[in-house]
């Protein structure tokens, strides 16, 4: 659908609204209405949670007696000392790094979060998010009626389509885990590389020795910045190594199968709703790769580490939950240090859970448990108000040629601090050329919005017109060839061109090689993968 300029009824800015949708409201306005009755279920919900977690509380006080938990005072640290670190260790020291500050980080009206609640299935994905990302909403990329739908949007069922209408229904039926796979790393990232230390206490100074060696679980360094231990393996990724990746993902083979018992179809139809099926797994089945935890590979990149632990006396486990997912370097840990008495810190009854499964996977007998839920700390005031700012600025500034384009969290657009536009979603990226711009949104299809400058002024111009079911910035782009009066968008098979004064698609063409023909134009393919 085009896009045109509306005027709200209710604040009287102007936003952008698809043709033939109705309403005379702007997606602020009719957020804030939507906010209001899901308040009023969050409060419900909320309260339904702290019942429940009081039960956990009273269940753990009760369940913890049976392992005769140490007190913390008396683990006596050592050099020799192994300390394994989760997150409790970050949030012990008021670190808002759990999940749910992740999604609190993306915002209620995130294009990312509404998809990762949509394509994940567990109703509460960030209670377990790494274990969330291995259950994906299949109903919702392969099946059936969603496949034949897309084969139905892209032309597939058109006298005259072919190999390109099939593969646009097969790209947008994945779209949703695509989306993830592309958004959910620099997101992550950027809120990791955000995260400070909320207090000035040390409440493990007794603990942990600077001499010991730390395998840590986070993406912070605090173990070092805090407690002075020099020897650390971050099995996952650290934030202070810019160009290395943050693992994150769920153990291998949580997804299940992508796939189902073949049956014999009985028309063409059916045939073909079978074969873009086919397809349509086996392109999640390559994007679920990148949300898999390989932690064999990662295991076998610190051999080093582990290799050197054969003379560790005891290892102490502080802030990690003990998941499943983790079980593997556990396991590591326990062939490479035979002789160490462990210690396991407990916080919660989901920990006390965990743990009676672990210690039976690691046949352990000389182990003991310390209680972490005691321990507390003081925030640290001007932290939390820096934080506080942070959060309530959160606008993106994309600076380029002289112009600066600013978008807030409510995707309310402004060029040069002029006019207000409010964006139907969020803005993925800027490219601006001479005398026109190009916005791409992050919305399910990814619009890219054209400006002008006329006049010493930007305003918006079109909305350039995608294929059904694809994108027009996406995997298949090999080329954009900007020449005078014209912006080519070159895939492998297709050739598509707009006018760059109105918008308008000038041609849009089915081109078999399309990728590997001469254009008119400087190729910027750069500016826009």
């Amino acid at each position: 659908m085009s896009m045109t300029l509306s005027r709200c009824r209710d604040c009287g800015r102007q936003f952008l609204q698809c043709s033939g949708t109705g309403g005379g409201r702007c997606r602020i306005c009719n957020a804030n209405r939507r906010e209001e009755s899901a308040r009023k279920r969050e409060e419900a919900e909320s309260l339904k949670w702290r019942e429940q977690r009081a039960r956990d509380h009273e269940q753990f006080q009760r369940d913890v007696k049976s392992y005769h938990p140490v007190s913390i005072d008396s683990i006596v640290p050592t050099h020799r000392s192994l300390y394994i670190m989760g997150n409790g260790f970050d949030l012990m020291h008021r670190v808002p790094s759990s999940y749910y500050n992740f999604r609190d980080s993306l915002g209620k009206r995130s294009p990312l979060r509404a998809t990762l609640e949509m394509a994940l299935t567990p109703d509460d994905i960030w209670a377990d998010f790494e274990d969330a990302l291995g259950r994906l909403n299949l109903d919702l990329m392969g099946s059936r009626d969603i496949v034949d739908m897309w084969l139905g949007t892209s032309g597939f069922w058109d006298e005259d389509a072919g190999a390109s209408e099939f593969y646009m229904a097969v790209e947008a039926a994945v779209g949703p885990i695509a989306d993830i796979v592309d958004d959910l790393q620099p997101a992550f990232r950027k809120w990791v590389s955000r995260l400070c230390v909320g207090t000035d206490d040390r409440p493990l100074s007794n603990l942990i020795s600077p001499k010991g060696k730390a395998l840590s679980f986070n993406y912070t360094e605090f173990i070092e910045t805090l407690y002075g231990v020099s020897d650390v393996c971050y099995i996952h990724g650290c934030r202070k190594n810019k160009n290395e990746r943050l693992v994150l993902g769920h153990r291998p083979g949580a997804e299940g199968s992508f796939h189902e018992t073949w049956k014999e179809p009985h028309d063409f139809r059916s045939a073909a709703v079978d074969l873009a099926r086919d397809e349509a797994f086996r392109l999640i089945g390559e994007y679920n790769e990148d949300l898999t935890k390989n932690s064999k590979e990662i295991i076998e990149n610190h051999e080093a580490f582990f290799g050197a632990l054969a003379d560790t006396d005891q290892i102490v486990v502080i802030g990690h939950s003990l998941s499943p997912v983790d079980w593997d370097y556990f396991t590591k840990v326990r062939e490479s240090a035979q002789d160490a008495h462990w210690y396991f810190g407990v916080h919660g009854l989901a920990d006390l859970r965990n743990l009676g499964k672990l210690v039976g996977l690691l046949d352990l007998v000389s182990f003991d448990v310390f209680r972490t839920d005691g321990i507390s700390t003081k925030s640290n005031a001007t932290v939390a108000a820096t934080a506080k700012m942070e959060k309530a600025s959160g606008a993106k500034v994309f600076k380029e040629s002289g112009t600066a384009v600013t978008v807030s969290p409510e995707h309310v657009l402004t060029i040069d601090g002029n006019d207000e536009l409010v964006l139907p979603c969020g803005c993925r990226r800027v490219v601006i050329l001479d005398g026109c711009m190009f916005i791409e949104l992050s919305g399910f299809d990814r619009s890219v919005l054209l400006f002008n400058k006329r006049d010493d002024r930007w305003s918006f111009t079109a909305q350039l017109k995608s294929v059904k079911g694809q994108r027009l910035v996406n995997p298949r782009l090999k080329h954009v060839c900007l020449s005078e009066k014209r912006i080519t968008f070159v895939y492998n098979n297709r050739v598509r061109a707009f006018d760059l004064e109105t918008g308008c698609l000038l041609d849009n063409r089915a081109i078999r090689g399309a990728r590997n023909l001469s254009y008119v134009g400087i190729d910027i393919i750069q500016r826009f993968v």
